[in-house]
């Protein structure tokens, strides 16, 4: 398999999984740790961000093992910083500014350096 395709799959799955996390911890009950424990089981996104977790996991084990583990910890990172910050700005309408906007172009600069350079070696 591509290890393209599994960079992509893990870093899909690790921004599913920091969405699922976020949407499930508004609605926990926090009062005492019992609550807590039943809220976390008895939540639908919790158990989604369980299964992105499963998912990525997989993904970037199986990647790690045909692909360098320097370039594949920094692209699946990359991507899932990139992705997360583009959806929140979408979803939740949060301005990017001039300094995020910089920022970004900077990951995905450095992701390209690193690919290119790690595919000449």
């Amino acid at each position: 398999m591509n290890h393209w395709i599994l960079i992509v799959t893990a870093a899909g799955a690790n921004v599913a999984l920091n969405l699922f996390l976020k949407k499930g911890g508004q609605g926990l009950d926090t009062a005492n740790i019992g609550a807590l424990i039943l809220s976390i089981l008895g939540s639908a996104w919790m158990w989604m961000a369980v299964i992105s977790a499963g998912l990525l996991l997989t993904a970037f084990v199986t990647a790690i093992r045909v692909y360098s583990l320097s370039l594949t910890y920094t692209a699946v990172t990359a991507l899932a910083m990139v992705s997360l910050t583009v959806i929140d700005a979408l979803v939740q309408q949060e301005a990017i500014g001039i300094g995020r906007s910089l920022g970004l172009g900077l990951i995905v600069t450095g992701l390209l350096v690193t690919a290119i350079a790690s595919s000449s070696a």
